[in-house]
């Protein structure tokens, strides 16, 4: 749903991506490793305007695991922004406080 909405709302001279890393099992995990996906990398990453925005998905009791919270210390300590997201309406919040002009909202 999340993809979904950023492919409808996110204007053009808005670079982003999602990375679906999680599931897949040992063997995914392992061809991730190998071509050099960093652990606890952030679902989405964005790039507007020379800022670097990325947003960890979360399930409303999902918890960061260890290797989460490292990619977001050092995304901070890059330069870059990092937040968590629980719904498509906090997406749509963190995208809004980035100033980001969207083009459509999340319907109510």
């Amino acid at each position: 749903a999340v993809a979904e909405y950023l492919a409808l709302a996110m204007p053009a001279n808005v670079a982003w991506t999602t990375f679906p890393a999680g599931s897949g099992g040992k063997a995914r995990g392992g061809q991730l490793k190998a071509v050099g996906l960093r652990p606890g990398w952030p679902d989405i990453q964005v790039l507007y305007r020379g800022r670097f925005l990325t947003i960890e998905l979360k399930s409303t009791t999902g918890q960061l695991s260890p290797a989460q919270t490292d990619c977001m210390e050092l995304i901070l300590a890059a330069g870059g922004v990092w937040a968590e997201a629980r719904s498509v309406e906090d997406v749509e919040r963190i995208l809004t406080s980035f100033f980001i002009p969207l083009r459509g909202k999340v319907a109510a």
